[in-house]
């Protein structure tokens, strides 16, 4: 789920996206690679939201999250 707020001020600043682990599922989600790597915005789940654990990114497989880790991811 890509969403974007330009308020943010110029370039890609607003871009975000909205990962979920349903079922504590593996799951991967679209990530622009041209944005560089995702940095955890907020974390949307009970369950923590890990970097290396429960969340990560991978050039090939993209932004992925494990084990209930729902957040929203973004730029620096």
């Amino acid at each position: 789920e890509e969403d974007r707020d330009w308020r943010g001020g110029g370039g890609n600043a607003g871009y975000n996206v909205t990962c979920s682990s349903d079922d504590d599922r593996y799951r991967t989600c679209a990530w622009n690679a041209s944005n560089g790597r995702p940095v955890l915005i907020e974390q949307l789940s009970r369950a923590a939201c890990i970097e290396g654990r429960t969340w990560g990114y991978d050039r090939r497989e993209g932004l992925w999250v494990d084990r209930g880790c729902r957040g929203r991811f973004g730029t620096r």
